[in-house]
């Protein structure tokens, strides 16, 4: 059985823990869900000697192959053609190979970028197979690992495909798919009692989202934007950003691209991404929708100078398939070292932020994600800080990509040549922590994350209506809220999701004062130390304790 602990109230940082209980939320994928098996240790096939399995989700037929050495694809090739199986390579793939093979870069950046590079592959049944098995790609991984050996250089080229969910065991927090027969628990990410615990920030009036009424001024630049002082620029990797007036292209870049390619996926459905709808036929508003559009307002509403790169990841929905939010980290590290070089007309990324994660099936294992930390780490050697959310499932199981983040313990050392993950959990307004902000050790800072407001699409007007409308005699329209019409522009919610963008912007903030003061170097050493150097002054948890 595992157990929870307890560490300070206050925002201490709390001791190494035993793992608390797996999140429901992996206990509970389905196979709708990007065709999703869900790992279980009691019967998973498992090498000798390896780490612990722990539980986790991933797609059932696909298998994601790190960089291009040919002892890797040979093992592949081999394990997959016994199991009676052939490869299919993702024809997105090959794309994206030529747009990295035509890019002006060094023999050093090459070498860099092919390191991390991810493809992702199909299994599919060979031709001669008229009746077959379906795929375990857990067992064909266990296969390959054995073929190589566990000392080789090889071992952590080849992993499963994780569906990645925007803020696991919430996703901002939204009650949705509310049962029609009343008495059953509602659901805010898995199913639970409405009005207890974590379940309480989901309703509206207690951080759940819902419209309200802005009545401020926009945020106000410090300085002259079209000047030669830089901006900072910062990328949303999100559900992208809806019409707000906050958000125009003065803003918000919103068609990012590097070698002809673009990062970030077409809208499989341009009226759905401008009524944030999960279903025509019943007009309610899906589980993250307005998720990305809440997350730049939070960027503006602390750095105004800031521009940010929308580069919608995922749908309303809210889930990704692991190889995909590769895709565009891998995209977005090519067009950073380009635009470091100076050779692509871009300007360099500032900051990324990421309100999404997993959970690993073998986190001790130092190999056991060079995939995913890939590009990331990247992307901080090419000077972005980048910014993840902690989770929302109240648990101290690292999720990643936040665990990242350099911690005592962790798979990832400090380097002084890179910037590193920053892992941010939830605040309420009253400085404790939020009761469903992940925690534990590779949590190094704390953000407002509770009943947070921000920009909402104003395009928004789902099917609720308001529970009371009169018509006066004097012909006024008289009405209880309505619970999701978001014309206003704004709204409240909660999450993690929703900290990691205040402290991204904050980092921002600290960079415009640094440009504005003439510190104004884009070299890519300059950059390093520079986001470094404003990082370290910005609240940690040591200085909250």
């Amino acid at each position: 059985m595992e157990r929870s602990s307890r560490g300070p109230r206050r925002g201490g940082r709390p001791a190494v823990p035993d793992l608390s209980p797996t999140p429901p939320h992996l206990r509970e994928a389905g196979r709708d869900l990007l065709n999703v098996r869900v790992l279980d240790p009691l019967t998973a096939y498992q090498v000798q000697d390896q780490p612990a399995v722990r539980p986790t989700a991933f797609v059932a037929d696909t298998l994601l192959v790190r960089g291009f050495h040919p002892d890797t694809l040979r093992a592949l090739r081999d394990v997959a053609g016994e199991a009676g199986f052939a490869l299919a390579w993702d024809p997105r793939s090959e794309q994206e190979e030529a747009a990295l093979a035509g890019a002006a870069l060094t023999a050093e950046q090459r070498e860099q970028l092919d390191a991390v590079w991810v493809r992702r592959v199909r299994l599919v049944p060979e031709p001669q197979q008229p009746v077959f098995k379906p795929i375990d790609t857990w067992r064909l991984l266990q296969a390959y690992r054995v073929r190589v050996g566990r000392d080789s250089a090889r071992h952590g080229d080849l992993g499963l495909d994780h569906p990645v969910v925007a803020d696991p065991g919430g996703s901002g927090l939204t009650i949705a798919g509310q049962p029609v027969t009343a008495g059953h628990p509602v659901t805010a990410g898995h199913p639970v009692t409405a009005g207890h615990g974590v379940t309480q920030y989901a309703q509206p009036g207690w951080g759940g989202r819902q419209p309200v009424s802005w009545t401020g001024a926009s945020p106000t630049p410090s300085y002259d934007l079209d000047s030669d002082v830089p901006r900072p620029v910062v990328a949303v990797l999100d559900t992208g950003v809806g019409e707000h007036p906050w958000l125009g292209e003065r803003f918000v870049e919103r068609d990012v691209q590097v070698g002809g390619l673009r990062i970030g996926i077409d809208p499989v459905s341009a009226r759905a991404q401008l009524l944030g709808v999960s279903e025509e036929m019943v007009g309610e508003l899906a589980t993250d929708s307005g998720h990305g559009t809440f997350i730049a307002g939070l960027v503006r509403q602390a750095c105004p100078e800031a521009l940010v790169l929308d580069i919608r990841t995922y749908g309303n929905d809210g889930q990704v398939a692991e190889s995909d939010l590769l895709r565009n980290l891998q995209l977005l590290a090519l067009r950073q070292v380009l635009a470091r070089n100076g050779s692509s007309g871009d300007r360099p990324v500032d900051v990324v932020s990421l309100s999404l994660g997993y959970y690993h099936e073998q986190p001790v294992d130092a190999a056991f994600d060079a995939l995913l930390h890939g590009p990331i780490a990247l992307l901080g050697r090419y000077g972005a800080a980048v910014v993840v959310s902690a989770g929302n499932d109240a648990t101290t199981r690292p999720i990643y990509p936040a665990a990242f983040a350099p911690h005592p313990g962790g798979p990832v050392p400090d380097d002084p040549e890179v910037v590193p993950v920053s892992s941010v959990g939830a605040r309420n307004p009253d400085g404790t922590i939020a009761l469903f902000s992940n925690d534990g050790p590779w949590v190094g800072y704390l953000r407002p994350g509770a009943s947070l407001v921000s920009t909402f699409p104003i395009t928004y007007d789902a099917s609720a209506s308001p529970s009371h409308e009169v018509v006066t005699a004097d012909g006024d329209h008289r009405a209880a809220l309505d619970p999701d019409d978001f014309t206003s522009g704004f709204g409240v919610w909660s999450g993690t999701s929703f900290a990691a963008p205040v402290l991204a912007g904050e980092i921002a903030a600290a960079l415009a004062e640094a440009y504005r003061e003439g510190d104004t170097d884009l070299g890519t050493a300059a950059a390093v130390a520079r986001v470094r150097s404003r990082l370290g002054r910005l609240a940690g948890r040591e200085l909250r304790q």
